[in-house]
């Protein structure tokens, strides 16, 4: 698990979905969006650490990729399909 392609793809996500391109604002929005403190949201954001089970499940859920792919896991970007 790199934490360097963690933190492109994270940003990379949020980029689509229109969080703030400047270091302090997308902190901000990603520590509400993610609920931890701020210093943890820049850590993650930058690469200096890696999330949680928990938080890794939430990051996948809120930007609708596969969480194995956030982390460097896998190739496959989106969840895969539920079966009906």
């Amino acid at each position: 698990m790199s934490n360097k392609l963690f933190s492109e793809r994270l940003n990379k996500e949020l980029d689509d979905i229109g969080v703030p391109l400047l270091v302090n604002e997308r902190v901000d929005v990603f520590a509400k969006l993610t609920n931890v403190p701020k210093f943890k949201a820049e850590a993650l954001l930058s690469g200096t650490a890696l999330p949680d089970a928990d938080l890794l499940a939430l990051l996948a859920n809120e930007l609708e990729v596969n969480g194995e792919w956030l982390v460097g896991k896998s190739d496959q970007r989106l969840k895969k399909p539920r079966d009906s």
